[in-house]
């Protein structure tokens, strides 16, 4: 059952702003919050004339509207909207195609001729709307056009009765210019309560008169209406109240409010309101919308941090001193409460009392209605904090992270009556989530209860104290009532905050550390003091022993002992499971923390900040977007390369990015997804360790052996890529042979692959010298070919080339890398040329030309002579 069967009638929201304005709590797009036309297009919503875009929510009033958006506006302000969805199809505008979204709308408005089309007999729907043309349509409308014609007719005619109508009022532009959204909008709305003009005298006696009717009342069957809102559901100024939840009672009358309008209705307790209510089959009336009456109510809402005092005086009033700005003001402010005034406790009604001005948590609204300077309805607004540690539906209950007894909330229980909200949004119990911070107001009898949601959360650690203050990641939080423990300066966690923006609840576990390893073996040591000795492949591509201290912070719990921490990473027969952590130490390399990734490849949740597992799959890559399947990968990706099976660091390798090639099927398990779905670390378990088929060659000029940093013999390759000189190292010796495994020799060519050190991996052999007379074409893959024959003919951007005197094949090579390759030079065979160098073979030079082709295009030449 839906937790809305039991809304209340809750007074104030929790999110409104210290200072209440008129519209600060209105159901309306944000971009026309506080704009000219804020009335007009919330009315207009309401009314479900003109609403705002459906995937943004937002009405963009500035912005021009097109002719067929217009007509649409039309047929819904003369109630004919539902007529229109059942006339979509073929107009007589040749320019409407027949399956245009507004076809049923721009036929309904030709047939109660408010558009007519242009000379040409086109409606051209995309085209924007002008001033006049929108002014036009509305005066048809209100039936105002014989006055149009005799004042001269479109376009001054037209705008000159509108005008005189009050449909320009707030809502001028020029005649002939694109109008904008929202000041259709304000003339739309201007039209609703003209009062219309109707033909009492036909034939020879044709005349029209202006008749006491307007589209508000007599075509949308609205009536727009003033009062004040004394009970709203179980509600009401004078205490309990027996209303549906969906009902509200302004004076003296008691109305159904509409879903949509419900929950600002709420908020609007004991204001007088300006209100739209339509007249149903039966005559049931419904409300469909409620504004505060302009210039009726005034308003002040004050946070407890904010409140200075509350004192009862002699004649019976209550000063109130309160803060604006409690750090930078110089003196509080002073307001009245009236001696008569009601209030309303967490919403419902209870006899005045000064000390409940003073929540623990919470706000008070004070709320003038007749403008005698002392407030004469005070809501108060009491919280107390619920963190959720766990939702039990079958008895309806929500147990708390620090020991409060249970909340429940049973929708079936008739003598209570709660509503869960999220930022505006109506909540299910079964939407709560663990470390929800709940701000919870439940009137003094328990039979209304408001809860309002909070999931906002700062990781950190605390780097300043300034009294009930604690400053984490450059912004300073207070902390809740409800958080008794000590937060300390250098805690690191994540600090779950209310609806007050106050630490409620800390999560000492939800530590996030970039510093990844793979932990390879672990075990306590055979000392005295047994600590953890465990051997990890760190993300450089160090094989590293770490030792720890007496206690260990695991996974953001303090305290930990090293046997607790080996066994978190041993399976249940106690055997250790190498796998990815996370870790600090201290300045003398003490491991002093380690995290374990939380698996999270179930629910695929991404949780930024915690140690996560999201993903353990078989991906394929694709070079072009850059992603293992759904899952971005960037050049700050770390990649731990651990093939399956083996246990020794000397098999594992650091990567990046290009490691993975194209269209290439991998299996990984991928850590610490971002919101935009990219990888902070992945490991790789099956990788070929190939170069990349997009990857420059590279033409040997020689190679040396030498001792690399850790004193392994190694070989080190020179040569030139991407025309320049290069050399490169290689992980260990015996990389740098042909498949005859033969050391390669000077002007063998190849591709390779090389680690996040720049250490060749491996490589790919795309041509031997000793064959440099031997021509072929080789299709080393999809996208890769091998091109070696003679140049026949040559021209400025592209040569023909014949394979062992085969078909002639023409090659665009602008673009390309050329080198020129002699073999038979002991020094300085290779070298970088431009493509004008290429030669046209003939028996005195023999040249020949390898030509590598990556997708179709030409990338490198090189000449062999």
């Amino acid at each position: 059952m839906a937790i809305s069967k039991k809304l209340t009638a809750i007074v104030l929201t929790m999110i409104m702003a210290l200072s209440m304005v008129t519209g600060s709590f209105a159901m309306i797009p944000s971009d026309a919050v506080n704009s000219k036309h804020e009335e007009a297009i919330e009315t207009l919503g309401a009314l479900d004339i003109m609403i705002g875009d459906a995937e943004t929510g937002l009405f963009r009033p500035d912005e021009n509207i097109k002719r067929s958006e217009f007509a649409k506006v039309a047929v819904e302000t003369m109630g004919l909207g539902e007529l229109a969805k059942s006339s979509m199809g073929k107009t007589k505008y040749p320019d409407v195609v027949e399956g245009h979204w507004a076809s049923g709308y721009i036929n309904i408005a030709t047939q109660q001729g408010v558009v007519i089309g242009d000379d040409q007999h086109n409606f051209r729907p995309d085209d924007s709307i002008t001033y006049a043309e929108a002014m036009t349509i509305l005066v048809r409308i209100i039936g105002h056009e014989p006055a149009a014609l005799s004042a001269g007719g479109f376009p001054n005619g037209y705008v000159s009765v509108g005008t005189q109508n009050g449909i320009a009022k707030n809502a001028v532009a020029n005649d002939n210019e694109p109008v904008k959204r929202g000041v259709v909008a304000q003339m739309t709305f201007n039209s609703l309560t003209v009062k219309m003009m109707e033909q009492t005298g036909f034939g020879s006696n044709e005349r029209y008169e202006i008749v006491d009717k307007t589209v508000l009342t007599d075509v949308l069957d609205t009536e727009k209406l003033t009062g004040q809102i004394v009970a709203i559901g179980a509600s009401s100024l004078s205490g309990s109240s027996n209303l549906k939840d969906n009902e509200v009672k302004i004076g003296d009358e008691i109305y159904e409010v509409t879903d949509r309008a419900l929950a600002k209705i709420r908020n609007l307790l004991g204001f007088k309101v300006t209100f739209y209510a339509r007249t149903l089959d039966g005559d049931e009336k419904v409300v469909l919308l409620a504004r505060p009456l302009k210039n009726a109510n005034d308003s002040v809402t004050i946070a407890t941090d904010n409140m200075e005092s509350a004192e009862l005086l002699e004649a019976g009033t209550t000063k109130v001193m309160y803060w604006l700005d409690k750090e930078n003001d110089k003196k509080p402010l002073e307001l009245i409460i009236d001696k008569d005034a009601k209030m309303i406790f967490n919403g419902k009604a209870i006899s005045f009392d000064v000390s409940e001005l003073t929540p623990e948590s919470g706000r008070i609204t004070v709320l003038d209605t007749n403008s005698d300077d002392k407030y004469d309805i005070v809501f108060v607004t009491s919280y107390e904090n619920y963190v959720v540690e766990d939702v039990i539906e079958t008895s309806h209950r929500v147990t708390d992270k620090y020991g409060k007894p249970s909340l429940v909330l049973d929708p079936e229980d008739d003598d209570v009556k709660f509503v869960i909200t999220k930022a505006t949004q109506e909540l299910e119990l079964s939407d709560l989530e663990e470390w929800n911070v709940l701000s919870v107001a439940k009137s003094k009898d328990a039979s209304i209860i408001t809860i309002e949601v909070s999931g906002e959360y700062v990781t950190g650690k605390v780097t300043e104290i300034k009294n009930d203050e604690r400053g984490i990641g450059g912004k300073r939080y207070k902390i809740a009532k409800n958080y008794t423990e000590e937060i300390k300066l250098g805690d690191e966690g994540t600090f779950y905050l209310d609806v007050e923006g106050k630490i409620a609840a800390v999560d000492a576990t939800k530590t996030l550390s970039s510093n990844y390893a793979y932990a390879v073996k672990g075990a306590l040591s055979n000392g005295f003091d047994k600590v953890l000795e465990i051997k990890i492949f760190d993300k450089d591509g160090k094989t590293v022993t770490l030792k720890s201290g007496e206690k260990i912070k695991l996974n953001g719990v303090s305290g930990k002992t090293p046997q607790d921490v080996l066994e978190k990473l041993s399976d249940e027969s106690d055997v250790f499971v190498p796998q990815l952590i996370t870790y600090e130490t201290n300045a003398s390399g003490e491991l002093t923390q380690l995290n374990t990734a939380t698996d999270k490849t179930e629910s695929g949740e991404i949780n930024k900040s915690s140690f996560t597992l999201n993903v353990k799959d078989s991906l394929t890559y694709k070079a072009a977007s850059k992603k293992l399947g759904a899952y971005n990968v960037n050049s700050e990706t770390i990649v731990f390369n651990i093939p399956a099976g083996k246990t020794s660091t000397d098999d594992f390798s650091i990567e990046n990015i290009s490691l993975f090639e194209d269209k290439t099927e991998y299996d990984v398990l991928i850590y610490d997804l971002g919101e935009d779905l990219t990888a902070k670390a992945i490991i790789v378990t099956n990788s070929q360790g190939i170069a990349g088929l997009e990857d420059s060659m590279v033409i040997v000029d020689y190679i040396a052996t030498m001792n690399n940093d850790d004193n392994e013999l190694v070989d080190k390759l020179y040569g030139y890529q991407d025309g320049k000189k290069v050399s490169f190292e290689t992980e260990e010796s015996g990389i740098l042979v042909n498949g005859d495994e033969e050391t390669l020799k000077t002007g063998d060519i190849i591709q390779v692959k090389t680690n996040s050190k720049g250490q060749i991996q491996s490589i790919r052999v795309l041509f031997e010298a000793k064959n440099k007379t031997t021509e072929g074409t080789e299709v080393i893959a999809d996208d890769l070919q091998i091109v070696y024959g003679k140049v026949i003919k040559k021209f400025a951007s592209s040569i023909n080339v014949s394979v062992s005197g085969g078909a002639v094949t023409n090659y665009a090579i602008s673009g390309a890398t050329v080198y020129e390759l002699n073999t038979s030079k002991s020094t300085n065979a290779i070298k970088a040329v431009t493509p004008g160098d290429i030669p046209q073979y003939d028996e005195l030079d023999e040249s020949r030309v390898l030509i590598r082709i990556y997708k179709d295009e030409v990338k490198e030449i090189v000449i062999v002579k």
